[in-house]
């Protein structure tokens, strides 16, 4: 056998090993075969791209409104009583850079927090700046500043209409941390009230999706 041959056959031999091994891990490691290919030599590389997030770091400001933004959630401006309606002009408008405002809410920046509660502070009942402040709810738990606003926000809400959706966001932003808005609203709000009824349907809406409810609610 020439020497190429033997070289032939034993990189042959090595690469059964090779295969036996790396199915021998796939069969017996299934939770945790990436760990195991790694101790035999193996580099695992993720090619998984997270264009959101590519997406948010590559982001720009594109107009004045986006460039004020950018300048107060970085510090360099100073809060201004223009902020809020700035903020929410750029939010409501028909093109919004959402990236860029994206990536502050994932930082968990401390001035967009502070822009939120002092919209909510002017407008408490906005369903724009209660939603906004649940999403930045979703990477810094302030779940007792959330439940606060809510609650202030249900209490000056009297259109049993806007109530019930209120009612409602605040049922689901809070939610995944175990508080029942509903059940907490409704010790508010004792048998009679026209806010115990809308709070009594949508209680019995969310135990019950499947079937119908005994309580009529008209608005």
């Amino acid at each position: 056998m020439s020497e190429r041959e033997k070289r032939n056959s034993c990189d042959g031999l090595d690469d059964e090993i090779i295969r036996d091994e790396i199915n021998g891990i796939f069969r017996d490691h299934p939770h945790d075969y990436i760990a195991k290919l790694e101790e035999i030599g193996f580099v695992y590389h993720d090619d998984e791209v997270d264009y959101e997030e590519q997406e948010e770091a590559e982001a720009k400001p594109l107009n004045a409104n986006q460039e004020y933004l950018v300048s107060f959630f970085d510090g360099d401006i100073p809060w201004s009583e223009k902020t809020v309606e700035i903020f929410l002009e750029e939010r409501r408008s028909r093109k919004p850079n959402l990236p860029l405002i994206r990536r502050y809410f994932k930082q968990a920046n401390k001035h967009l927090l502070s822009l939120l509660l002092h919209g909510l502070h002017r407008y408490p009942v906005s369903n724009e700046l209660l939603s906004d402040l649940a999403y930045f709810h979703e990477t810094q738990n302030i779940l007792s500043i959330l439940i606060d606003h809510y609650t202030t926000a249900c209490e000056k809400q009297h259109n049993l209409e806007a109530f019930s959706e209120l009612a409602l966001d605040f049922y689901y932003a809070t939610l995944p941390d175990g508080y029942d808005a509903l059940h907490a609203l409704k010790e508010k709000y004792p048998p009679g009230m026209d806010k115990r009824g809308v709070l009594d349907f949508l209680s019995e809406m969310e135990n019950n999706p499947d079937g119908d409810t005994d309580n009529d609610v008209r608005f």
